[in-house]
């Protein structure tokens, strides 16, 4: 029983930690408060109040808030006290009540109906307020936890030691807690519906939105941006699911603003620990959120952007099942592409004593769908430094997407196991611009000219595309005012055709390609500096990508490259 329970040690720890700090004095809570200590009766007396279970789920069909008064030192409960509770959310108020109990702690049960007022159920004592009956408790029917998010509570403390024992004034607490809230979000990429969770363990989420071209999420909550909150606020934490079938969000970094301004990478944590989607925590701390005031506009709301990092943040981390090791995954070369063999570096070191070395053997795994592509039994060493331990792998084209690699049975360990999720995306086929191609004579012989094209954009769909291109000597030196025909033919017949000079050997062409034009072109310069010999390049006008590069560079080999080898040299030398 005991491993099974270590199996959930590490993200619960995370969540348990930033837990403990919202429970602190005087900052906003997670389901729960604990305010700082005041003199009432000439007691040095704490006021905690907290609601269970903390989270929001409409399934819920009751909740409870517990209020209890005692003494700081001592922990003694006051008795006889008699509490005013006012409850808002969204500026709207929904309950006006007082309420008193002998012991001081009082539990009021609270059954969410979207009515449009309270309905009480217990003993009404008049100005003392409402008690537990004697068989049923205190309980409050009505439109209160409805939604999850900020729910501020205002309690003043009447009567304390006695009934009759009237505090003048009143002594208010004031105090916000926050129900957390996941909400899902159905996001479109590439033809393909992912559904993205976020839990806001602070207030209701709005404003979501998912930008594909940048893969940014986008999404804010309510937020005053005041001195007062900003001292009750000890934590805010955001969570967001990203399902594990989405690769191109499956990153090793994440860069992330708040109200446009970043936030540093230790507030970002990537949790791979649950089997069907990869959470990323975002926490700020009160010094952070301080820190960041003076420079906000809007001061009504947080407005947060996750958005892939172009950089990598190696190694990756996370720990095993039963919480012994932590294990670092990296790769070379980043990003992950088929075609090309990826070296991932595996390092170990025990949780309690990382400068532990000592040998110890584990299982390198890939997986993919299920399947396994690879397993490799590995002894390895623990506690040394980077790169120790490796593993070669190269993915096929039929690997990509979504893939586990996973670190198993460490020194043989059943629970040392630990996955982490990759993606491996398609090998970067494109060309790297400029293209030289050698010119031709009209004996079809070598010529004496080099041309570089480079077009704008690189993918030729219909619509503008600007072509830019330096004419050059046999001894690659520009050649100044060269004339030239610039040519597109598609299918035997010339469909453009537009003469200019390279004035330094550089020119430009603007041309517009129409729905007619898609498919296979050639495109030509010819008549170069005067002299008959022309360069020919294969193009294709498509509005697929990357087809329309395979067939450029498929068509530049065998049409451009491998007649001028031929010229040169025998067929059969080509390849020695």
């Amino acid at each position: 029983m005991l491993a099974v329970h270590l199996y959930w040690i590490i993200p619960v720890l995370l969540i348990l930690a930033i837990s403990f700090n919202t429970h602190s004095a005087s900052g906003h809570g997670l389901g729960g408060e604990t305010l700082p200590p005041v003199i009432i009766a000439g007691k040095n007396a704490t006021m905690s109040i907290f609601v269970t279970p903390p989270e929001f789920n409409s399934k819920n069909k009751e909740y409870n808030i517990v209020l209890k008064l005692y003494e700081t030192n001592t922990q003694a409960v006051i008795s006889h006290v008699t509490y005013h509770v006012q409850i808002s959310h969204d500026g709207k108020q929904l309950l006006d009540e007082k309420f008193h109990d002998d012991s001081s702690n009082l539990t009021l049960k609270v059954i969410p109906q979207n009515t449009d007022s309270i309905k009480m159920s217990g003993n009404d004592l008049g100005d003392l307020g409402w008690t537990p009956g004697f068989i049923s408790p205190l309980q409050a029917e009505g439109p209160l936890f409805l939604s999850g998010g900020l729910y501020k509570f205002k309690i003043q403390v009447l009567t304390v030691d006695d009934d009759s024992n009237k505090l003048n004034p009143p002594v208010t607490f004031d105090a916000a807690i926050s129900l957390a809230q996941t909400t899902d979000h159905k996001i479109s990429y590439e033809k393909n519906d992912y559904l993205l969770g976020i839990v806001s363990y602070y207030d209701k989420i709005e404003d979501f939105g998912f930008d594909s071209a940048s893969r940014k999420i986008s999404f804010s909550m309510p937020y005053e941006w005041t001195e007062k909150n900003i001292a009750q606020t000890n934590v805010v934490h955001e969570e967001i699911h990203i399902p594990k079938t989405f690769p191109e969000l499956l990153v090793t970094k994440y860069d992330v603003s708040v109200n446009g301004i970043k936030i540093s990478d230790s507030s970002v944590t990537v949790d791979d620990y649950t089997s069907d989607s990869r959470v990323v925590h975002l926490v700020l701390y009160q010094k952070q959120i301080s820190s960041m005031a003076n420079s906000i506009s809007d001061k009504s709301k947080m407005a947060f952007t996750i958005t892939p990092s172009k950089d990598e943040k190696f190694p990756i981390t996370a720990f095993t099942r039963n919480a012994i090791f932590e294990v670092g995954l990296s790769w070379e070369p980043a990003p992950i592409e088929s075609g090309k063999k990826t070296r991932f570096y595996v390092d170990i070191s025990r949780y309690f004593a990382p400068r532990v070395q000592e040998g110890g053997s584990f299982d390198f795994v890939i997986k993919q769908h299920g399947k396994e592509l690879l397993r490799k039994t590995i002894d390895g060493k623990i506690g040394v430094s980077e790169k120790t331990n490796f593993a070669d792998f190269e993915f096929s084209d039929k690997n990509l997407g979504p893939t586990v690699i996973s670190i198993e049975k460490i020194k043989e360990e059943e629970l040392s196991t630990v996955d982490f999720v990759v993606a491996v995306n398609p090998a970067d086929t494109r060309k790297t611009f400029p293209i030289r191609i050698p010119s031709v004579s009209l004996s079809d012989s070598t010529g004496n000219y080099f041309v570089d094209m480079t077009w704008i954009p690189e993918n030729l769909q219909p619509g503008q595309t600007e072509f830019i291109f330096t004419i050059y000597d046999k001894n690659l030196q520009p050649v100044p005012q060269a004339s030239y025909d610039f040519v597109l033919i598609q299918n035997g017949i010339q469909v453009y055709k537009k003469s200019n000079t390279a004035k330094a050997g550089g020119s430009f062409e603007d041309v517009t390609f129409f729905d007619k034009n898609k498919g296979q072109m050639d495109l030509r310069l010819e008549n170069i500096d005067k002299s008959g010999e022309y360069v020919s390049l294969p193009i294709a006008v498509t509005p697929e990508f990357p087809l329309g590069w395979y067939i450029v560079l498929a068509l530049m080999f065998f049409v451009v490259l491998m007649p001028n080898l031929l010229r040169k040299t025998k067929i059969q030398n080509l390849f020695l």
